[in-house]
């Protein structure tokens, strides 16, 4: 019963795919989607309580049958006023309820209707894990811009306090003034190292998603 969430999915993969542009072997959206679902251990968890539901209705089903059942037996015997003997028998029964105040039929529908519950709660499941995707994917490109917003902030403050450093050796600049540009250095590096921790949860949380480590991101 979970074939026909699994070919949503499938088909909605598919058609993102269709218009998120490949680069160069960069991993696209579609890829990291694509990931979240082959790897999801709760979607694994949910399926399995999907084939129980489905079991449940078989079962409730199958007491509704008839049930024929046979027993065959052989023994053997050996006495001095009879001799020796075997004696075989074969039983048949038959089990059928005929009358049960409808508690079969309800059980029947109750058990169908689990059924169709623990679809949709698959079906949630499923929804939250490409979210989580999406969610981890752009995430990893913000984390990633932002470095390298952060490693430039380093470099042009570098060069102002090496500026800023000539600027004093020849008396144009006061101390204060240099102090200052080593004060905005310190805070890019602060910046950055923030965002390389940044970057480093975001690289976590998209193995925790998709179950590896994000490369070229397209």
């Amino acid at each position: 019963m979970a074939r026909a969430v699994t070919g949503w999915v499938a088909s909605a993969a598919m058609m993102l795919a269709a218009f998120v542009p490949l680069r160069g072997g960069a991993e696209t959206l579609a890829d990291a989607l694509v990931s979240a679902y082959r790897n999801s251990n709760l979607l694994d968890q949910n399926r399995a309580v999907l084939r129980a539901a489905d079991e449940d209705v078989a079962a409730a089903v199958a007491a509704l049958r008839p049930v024929l059942g046979w027993i065959a037996s052989s023994q053997y015997s050996k006495s001095q006023r009879l001799g020796e003997g075997t004696t075989n028998s074969l039983g048949l029964s038959l089990q059928w309820t005929v009358f049960d105040f409808g508690r079969g039929k309800i059980g029947k529908e109750a058990a169908r209707e689990s059924v169709l519950a623990t679809r949709e709660a698959l079906v949630g499941v499923e929804q939250n894990v490409l979210l989580a995707a999406v969610q981890a994917y752009m995430d990893m490109r913000s984390a990633v811009e932002n470095v390298s917003i952060n490693r430039n902030s380093v470099r042009v403050t570098s060069e102002t306090l090496k500026a800023a450093q000539d600027r004093f050796d020849v008396g144009e600049v006061t101390r204060t003034d240099v102090a200052q540009a080593e004060a905005q250095l310190a805070a890019s590096r602060a910046s950055l190292a923030v965002a390389e921790g940044q970057l480093a949860a975001a690289r976590e949380a998209y193995r925790a998603t998709t179950g590896h480590y994000p490369g070229s991101l397209a």
